[in-house]
């Protein structure tokens, strides 16, 4: 078994964030996916609201994982 460095809950947020895609639409709202967390994605009429709506996805995919018993996969080792 690979060990696991535990982090904290804002800090497994942060890495995932820095695996987040962005994309402009057309009609020049943002697109945002974290493709190492499944079906974690959003989208804000601007690229800093993709961003607060994509940090609140990460953490409901996180909080509906523990609340499941679900397993929480590792980001970056952590």
């Amino acid at each position: 078994m690979d060990k696991v460095n535990k982090v904290s809950f804002e800090e497994y947020v942060r890495r995932a964030l820095n695996h987040a895609r962005f994309r402009q639409n057309e009609d020049a709202s943002w697109t945002v996916e974290v493709p190492i967390r499944p079906g974690c994605i959003s989208w804000g009429a601007t690229r800093a609201e993709a961003l607060e709506m994509i940090k609140d996805a990460i953490e409901a995919w996180v909080i509906t994982a523990l609340r499941f018993c679900d397993k929480i996969p590792p980001i970056d080792e952590c």
